[in-house]
């Protein structure tokens, strides 16, 4: 994409309207940056009982490995 070369005032305010984002656009981002929050919020739990999950699981063969390593 070639840069224009702004040589007016005009221009400039032109170049500002095609590229700067409204009001409007910065509240519908920030709503879904909010979703998407809200999102992770509720998976994080879940992977964290899941970790949790399998350390107790990894804990209790080690325990057995162990015990059978005593004899």
């Amino acid at each position: 994409m070639a840069q224009k070369h702004i040589t007016t005032i005009e221009g400039l305010a032109t170049l500002i309207n095609e590229t700067m984002a409204s009001k409007e656009d910065i509240k519908d981002v920030r709503k879904e940056i909010a979703q998407v929050n809200g999102r992770l919020d509720r998976i994080e739990p879940l992977f964290l009982e899941d970790q949790k999950r399998t350390i107790e699981h990894l804990e209790t063969r080690m325990k057995k490995l162990e015990d059978a390593l005593a004899v």
